[in-house]
């Protein structure tokens, strides 16, 4: 690979780790197509499973237990039926048609929600209880595993499983920590099981994981600095970033699709 390259795949799983650390959602549709200008398209798709693995190893230290216990027991055992589902029709499915119904979706969800948070704004008191502890979720089962599905599905065709998840927890009106927090240990198993959906249908080779590991220095520090970032976000304005990334990621599968 030439240095040119290096630099380019360097900056995607950083930029990559940033953003998941920092905001939880959009890491892996950032990551997915800058890979691809300079990798084959399903090597990339294997390449992002363990990168992002890595960067959801530093986000479970960062967010140690800020996250909904009850939640992911409902997300996670249908997010690995999602997985399995999602690896045996990579190659079935069209990813400009897959892409385009997540893109509008996006595009819908984002723009209605950044208009409210424009005009009404969000008070503290939506996201705290009378002692002062971040709200925890209401479990509603059936939505938690539909959504942990859907999550594991567009992970695993096209690392889109942060926007699915997003749109769910959009609606908890959860503490900015244990928003994070609830995704990155969602998707740090789900990027477990994919790493061995994708070894089970050759997108993932050995070179692949000795290239992660060169570039874990890289991963980790962008995790470390997403973190500081989430930390130093107000409420509101963590809300409304997130919810710019989801409509300008929602405008690019769409233009790109």
């Amino acid at each position: 690979m030439s240095p040119v390259e290096i630099l380019i795949i360097s900056l995607a799983v950083f930029g990559s780790a940033m953003i998941k650390n920092g905001v939880g959602v959009g890491a892996g549709i950032f990551l997915l197509p800058i890979l691809t200008l300079v990798l084959p398209p399903k090597l990339a798709l294997g390449l992002g499973a363990p990168a992002m693995l890595i960067s959801d190893i530093v986000g479970v230290k960062n967010y140690w237990l800020e996250w909904d216990k009850k939640e992911l027991s409902f997300l996670i055992p249908f997010a690995a039926l999602g997985v399995i589902f999602g690896s045996y029709i990579i190659d079935i499915i069209p990813d400009y048609l897959f892409k385009q119904i997540i893109g509008a979706f996006a595009i819908g969800f984002s723009s209605m929600h950044i208009i409210k948070t424009v005009r009404i704004g969000y008070t503290s008191k939506e996201r705290q209880t009378s002692g002062g502890q971040p709200k925890r979720f209401e479990s509603r089962p059936f939505v938690s595993m539909l959504c942990g599905f859907l999550g594991g599905f567009a992970s695993t065709v096209a690392h889109a499983g942060g926007l699915m998840m997003s749109f769910f927890m959009f609606q908890k009106n959860a503490n900015s920590r244990i928003f994070v927090g609830t995704l990155v240990f969602f998707f740090a198993l789900t990027n477990l099981f994919k790493i061995g959906a994708y070894m089970k249908i050759g997108i993932i080779t050995s070179q692949v994981m000795l290239l992660v590991a060169s570039l874990s220095p890289m991963i980790i520090l962008g995790g470390l600095v997403g973190n500081r970032l989430n930390k130093r976000i107000p409420q509101k304005m963590f809300r409304l970033v997130i919810l710019l990334i989801i409509f300008f990621i929602g405008l690019r599968l769409l233009w790109k699709a």
